[in-house]
């Protein structure tokens, strides 16, 4: 008798746990059918302005259109973006607080002892969205052509050469650091705050060398006011076709470009998450967008939520290993 009982109870208690399953399941079916019911927030990490800003606001009109519902932009800059993921990683994992991110999402928390949050485990990856091209550029007179040239000329000055970057623990300050450390050549890192601002003194010929976005490399290479010595990446930019990766010139270790993408807080339902991916992957392949994106250096690509989590978690273990073989702290 005792035994039935028991065996009764435990069937309850299973069927009560497979109902609640079942009901988490449905309501989170019925949250991803009815999404966006509202206005959907994008915080963008960084001032408005930037090509990241207008890349953010692109995407954010193209699912505005397909939903019929605003999608606006929310500027929220400070402490290299760590203050408007940190807004994110905090927010109601609803779906309408999203985070539009670049590469330095996962560098943050290698860069600054501060970091207030884990960019695998407070956020839910939706689609990587873009790729670009850094390039290093020197000025005309500088006696060098590529990379092999320029770190003879470097070894020849008997003193470390001066580059730029549009601000400490950005990309190209990571990246000239490895080159600087792979190619056993010293150098002097001149942080700015933008592109703006150092590209100002490389034409003025106050500032020697710096790493630009591609883009910028191009259209000064164009009229002659600087020379590109080498990319960072994998493969060539599209945008500079003739000009060879640090790894084609001889100095591995800057395979890796930058990349945008798009995250929800951690605890988003699934549908929701998968509606936004194939929602913003749709967008991507707009012609028209496509082409004004390259015009801008950005390459639009679009992924799954799974191939996107796989990229963070590869960044991260890259970027962490990279900042501390360089000893670059920020705080």
């Amino acid at each position: 008798m005792q035994q039935g009982r028991r065996r009764v109870l435990r069937q309850l208690g299973l069927g009560a746990a497979g109902a609640a399953l079942a009901g988490t399941a449905w309501t989170a079916r019925a949250q991803g059918a009815a999404y966006p019911g509202r206005t959907v927030r994008i915080v963008m990490p960084y001032a408005a302005g930037g090509t990241g800003d207008v890349v953010a606001r692109t995407i954010a009109d193209g699912l505005a259109k397909a939903w019929g519902k605003a999608v606006v932009v929310d500027n929220r800059p400070g402490a290299g973006g760590m203050i408007g993921a940190d807004m994110v990683a905090k927010a109601e994992p609803d779906g309408y607080t999203l985070l539009f991110a670049l590469t330095g999402l996962v560098q943050a928390p290698s860069l600054y002892t501060r970091a207030t949050f884990n960019p695998v485990r407070d956020f839910a990856p939706i689609s990587e969205l873009a790729t670009s091209h850094l390039a290093l550029v020197v000025q005309p007179d500088v006696p060098a052509a590529n990379i092999r040239q320029l770190v003879e000329y470097i070894r020849k000055l008997g003193k470390p050469l001066p580059y730029g970057s549009y601000g400490l623990g950005s990309s190209g300050h990571l990246y000239m650091e490895i080159f600087g450390r792979n190619a056993g050549v010293p150098l002097t890192h001149v942080p700015y705050k933008g592109e703006g601002p150092m590209l100002n003194d490389l034409l003025g010929g106050q500032l020697p060398a710096g790493m630009v976005a591609a883009v910028s490399a191009r259209q000064h290479a164009r009229t002659g006011k600087l020379k590109v010595i080498a990319v960072a990446g994998q493969a060539r930019s599209p945008l500079l076709p003739d000009v060879p990766t640090f790894q084609e010139g001889g100095v591995p270790g800057l395979e890796r470009q930058g990349w945008i993408g798009l995250f929800a807080p951690t605890g988003t339902p699934r549908d929701i998450v998968d509606k936004v991916s194939v929602d913003v992957n749709r967008v991507l392949t707009n012609a028209d967008l496509r082409a004004r994106m390259v015009e801008l250096g950005i390459l639009l690509k679009g992924s799954s939520p799974a191939a996107f989590a796989d990229v963070v978690k590869q960044e991260q273990a890259y970027w962490a290993e990279a900042i501390r073989a360089s000893d670059i702290r920020l705080d």
